[in-house]
């Protein structure tokens, strides 16, 4: 009887059946979802109940949402629902990577380092504990880069056509895909291998089309009810005051900016620079956020391969992945400019195209390594990188969260069901049942909703600073009688309050 070969299996497939069998294991982990998880359930209860229309309304990118109400129909809860769908984005993630980098480089070798590093990064792995759209965009946006590197190679327009209605799929996700659509065509006038009346030809078709499909879609959406412009006026309508604060501030404020910044002396020599002085610091935190969204390891991988001249690619692969680079730093740069931060994952899409360098940089390591007396030693070495990517992807460092199903019991079987409650965390609030907008929990509980709260209510408050203050002030502790603390009494991360007349 033959042995059967696992070299005619294709790496991309192993990869993929790895990713949904660590999506499984970590779906069975207990774990509270992310806040920004709340939205995006809310949305798909209220699309159950009163269809696509009222869904919009309450939050208008309602893609997620709606995708997460129609698995929800197969018999799965909403968070199940949300789990299912972000374990096949991140399958798609995973085959749309060692696609690019095998186009890249197709030796074996570099497939299972590229399956490793993808499946092994430590930064990509922590948002599978996520409810969040952003995983489905990146996927997209990597299946439409690889679309386009073939069409940019080959020149087969079924390769752009799929280019083009991946990335209208991931703007249904973030709208800021469709920058990528429109973009991205002009990497076409750089190819000097074709000639200028070619270039300009293919270039008119890409963005014909990429015009066609906005078109298209604008359409359909008409049809349905689904305004666009409205849905971007919601959607600026979140970012207006940010905008008007950056680039149209009041004197007050700016007054009032400089003065934090440089001290009430120094402001009135240095006020006229706060802008500039904003500019360079959000730059910095933008630099900061990239080299932290590659992970040390990574990063400096890159940096010894740059050093070592070992990150040679074709130039007709290196430039649509350029182009995306740079387009992705100046989304999130204009993101952090005017919101003034900006959350790791935004910088996810640019560090995951950097990471495509990493097997390619460890392939080249290994080559030297079996020229060399230290090939044991060197091969033990990455055998231990990728062991500290594996331990730091899955292993938690953090505190445990168990207080706040804990605490859930706990309200679940002590309180009556006229009791109302009020809270700052959004597991609490969802878990319980006791709070129909669970969403639109904030994280600072006011002294006005303590006093407004009625009598024999639960308050159940997670523990910082600013809370601790308010529990401890003459005006509202009177008001509060302690139930239950969680994890424990000697350390409240969670308080659980009734309450009372003064």
């Amino acid at each position: 009887m033959s042995r059967f070969n696992w070299q005619l299996i294709d790496t991309r497939l192993i990869a993929v059946a790895i990713s949904l069998f660590i999506s499984l294991l970590i779906f069975l982990v207990e774990r509270a979802p992310n806040d920004d998880a709340y939205a995006y359930i809310r949305t798909a209860e209220i699309a159950l109940a009163d269809g696509v229309g009222a869904a919009v309304q309450h939050y208008a990118w309602a893609s997620y949402s709606l995708l997460i109400a129609l698995v929800s129909q197969l018999g799965f809860d909403l968070i199940t629902a949300a789990y299912l769908i972000n374990s096949f984005f991140f399958a798609v993630l995973v085959y749309a990577f060692l696609s690019i980098v095998k186009l890249i480089d197709d030796s074996r070798l570099v497939g299972i380092l590229a399956a490793l590093s993808i499946l092994l990064y430590p930064q990509l792995n922590e948002f599978r504990f996520d409810i969040i759209r952003d995983i489905g965009y990146w996927a997209l946006s990597l299946l439409a880069l690889w679309q386009f590197l073939l069409f940019y190679n080959y020149y087969k327009y079924s390769n752009l056509i799929v280019f083009g209605l991946t990335l209208l799929l991931a703007a249904s996700f973030r709208p800021e895909a469709i920058i990528y659509l429109i973009v991205t065509p002009f990497v076409l006038l750089l190819d000097y291998s074709l000639g200028a009346d070619k270039r300009r030809a293919y270039f008119a078709r890409a963005m014909g089309l990429a015009v066609g499909i906005i078109v298209f879609a604008v359409i359909v959406l008409a049809i349905i009810g689904i305004s666009i412009p409205a849905l971007l006026r919601d959607f600026l309508s979140v970012y207006e005051p940010f905008i008007n604060s950056t680039f149209n501030p009041n004197e007050a404020d700016s007054s009032a900016l400089s003065s934090a910044i440089f001290g009430e002396y120094a402001s009135s020599y240095s006020g006229p620079y706060v802008s500039l002085f904003l500019f360079t610091g959000l730059l910095a935190i933008l630099v900061v956020k990239l080299f932290s969204g590659i992970g040390g390891p990574f990063f400096w991988l890159l940096v010894y391969g740059g050093y070592k001249r070992m990150l040679k690619v074709k130039r007709n692969l290196y430039l649509p992945i350029l182009f995306f680079l740079i387009t992705n730093v100046v989304i999130v740069f204009t993101f952090i400019l005017i919101t003034r931060y900006v959350s790791s994952r935004y910088a996810m899409l640019f560090c995951l195209m950097l990471v495509l360098l990493v097997p390619l940089v460890i392939a080249n390591i290994i080559k030297e390594l079996e020229k060399s007396s230290l090939k044991n030693t060197g091969m033990r070495v990455v055998i231990l990188f990728f062991g500290y990517c594996a331990f730091d992807s899955f292993i938690s460092f953090g505190q445990s969260k168990a207080f706040i199903f804990d605490s859930v019991d706990w309200i679940t079987a002590e309180a009556t069901s006229s009791a109302g409650l009020l809270t700052n965390n959004h597991a609490v609030a969802y878990y319980s049942g006791k709070v129909e907008d669970y969403d639109q929990v904030f994280r600072l509980i006011t002294e006005a909703e303590i006093r407004n709260s009625r009598q024999d209510d639960l308050i159940a408050i997670e523990m910082h600073y600013e809370m601790s203050e308010l529990v401890e002030s003459t005006a509202v502790k009177p008001l509060l009688e302690l139930q239950a603390a969680f994890p424990s009494l000697s350390d409240q991360q969670l308080a659980i309050y009734k309450r009372v007349s003064p």
